[in-house]
């Protein structure tokens, strides 16, 4: 366990039953998190009663700023539920899905982990991805029984991209700033988890995920507190892994250049996203409802349109896919611009967290493996996001677990101030 020591173990978990409990349930759920549906959500369950519980027992942190964000999300989406333009759809079960995730973010964030408790957790979420992505690729590359790379739980091939490209971001973070402390032993086997890493998102083909992880890649090393010899190096070497990788297996390229071929870059996004802006038009305030998409109907676009009586093309508009495949149109959409605006003001305010935060702790490491792994969850949400919906199910949950790790650390540092 974190602590390293079976005489600490016993002194710290043993007099605190509770604790041990609650760390139990939660690496659990972050166990399952990308591998199993039912037992992710039972000890996602169990770890948010001990936690609130035990919270509800010590002294609780002053509210804050994160305090509002949290609530504002949950806020939002409830009244997306309450007045949306498609009753009886699935907005309500798109509420309990965002009530769960913040709530999620929100216990973590006010916990009261040490450091080694932290890095514990942070080290576990990272190393509970290899079984499934190994099952996945197996099933992929051995048995055939999917055309597509799939983590288990996470789903859809884009979905199981930006899952493993917050991972790798973390695994990244932690072998660039714990590369002089850990052991040996340690950073080569994270060095061997990075390159499967970027093989299997060469291997999934989502052009969008690929993109932010090369990028993540260089700005992590770039801004990470290494020498400037150590940051050459490692920037070189990902550089040629990564060509060589591409190299070995051009698919992704192939798939790039075919959509280019074909003047279809975006893969019918273009479609999809003026479908979202003229769906946004129904309920402009509060939204469709969350997760509502799925239950229109292409007459009632028709209908918004030619009430403006302007002429309806079929061609122009597409409803077969169940999102918009972009994290912000997603939020005009089911959430209206109400909701739109708190999810742009939750994505700003996590920015500056993360500026100031790397303006006070950029010399620490230990402050550094929470701040850039919260870095990747925020560029692969927000990045991938103008591609796809990411916001959402395991992706959110894993977002909101690298961001939470982040400013519980800063809470203890008294460093959430946004505005010095």
């Amino acid at each position: 366990m974190p602590t390293l020591s079976l005489a600490s173990f016993k002194k710290i978990y043993f007099k605190n039953k509770l604790k041990f409990l609650e760390l139990t349930s939660l690496s659990l759920f972050l166990g399952f998190l990308p591998s199993f549906e039912a037992p992710k959500n039972i000890f996602l369950a169990g770890y948010l009663v001990v936690a609130l519980y035990r919270q509800s027992q010590i002294l609780s942190p002053k509210w804050g700023v994160w305090d509002w964000v949290f609530l504002s999300l949950i806020f939002s989406s409830l009244l997306s539920a309450l007045f949306p333009f498609v009753s009886g759809g699935f907005e309500w079960k798109g509420f309990r899905g965002m009530l769960l995730w913040v709530t999620f973010g929100w216990t973590l964030f006010r916990s009261d982990y040490n450091f080694n408790e932290k890095k514990y957790l942070f080290i576990f979420s990272i190393l509970m991805v290899i079984p499934p992505l190994i099952w996945g690729l197996t099933e992929l590359l051995v048995l055939h029984t999917k055309e597509a790379l799939q983590l288990h739980s996470v789903g859809v091939v884009n979905n199981s991209a930006i899952y493993l490209c917050i991972i790798f971001g973390a695994s990244l973070t932690f072998f660039v700033n714990q590369f002089k402390t850990e052991r040996k032993r340690n950073i080569f086997l994270i060095s061997l988890l990075l390159i499967f890493l970027i093989y299997a998102s060469i291997v999934s083909e989502s052009r969008g995920a690929f993109a932010i992880e090369v990028l993540l890649g260089f700005l992590i090393i770039f801004l990470s507190h290494i020498s400037k010899k150590n940051k050459v190096i490692f920037t070189c070497v990902f550089g040629v892994l990564i060509a060589f990788l591409i190299f070995l297996m051009p698919a992704i390229l192939e798939k790039q250049l075919d959509h280019q071929d074909r003047s279809d870059i975006l893969n019918g996004r273009t479609k999809i996203w003026l479908t979202s802006l003229e769906i946004a038009k129904l309920n402009p305030l509060f939204g469709i409802g969350n997760g509502n998409w799925k239950v229109l109907k292409i007459d009632q676009i028709k209908a918004e349109i030619e009430s403006r009586n302007e002429f309806f093309n079929m061609e122009n508009f597409i409803l077969v896919n169940n999102h918009p495949h972009n994290i912000y149109l997603s939020n005009l959409v089911d959430r209206g611009i109400l909701g739109f605006i708190i999810f742009l003001n939750f994505m700003l305010i996590w920015l500056i967290t993360l500026i100031n935060s790397y303006k006070k702790f950029n010399q620490d490491s230990k402050a550094m493996l929470f701040i850039m792994g919260s870095f990747s969850a925020w560029a692969t949400i927000f990045g991938v996001g103008f591609v796809n919906t990411t916001f959402h199910h395991e992706n959110a949950l894993l977002a909101l677990f690298f961001l939470s790790l982040h400013l519980n650390y800063l809470r203890q540092k008294n460093q959430l101030k946004l505005f010095n």
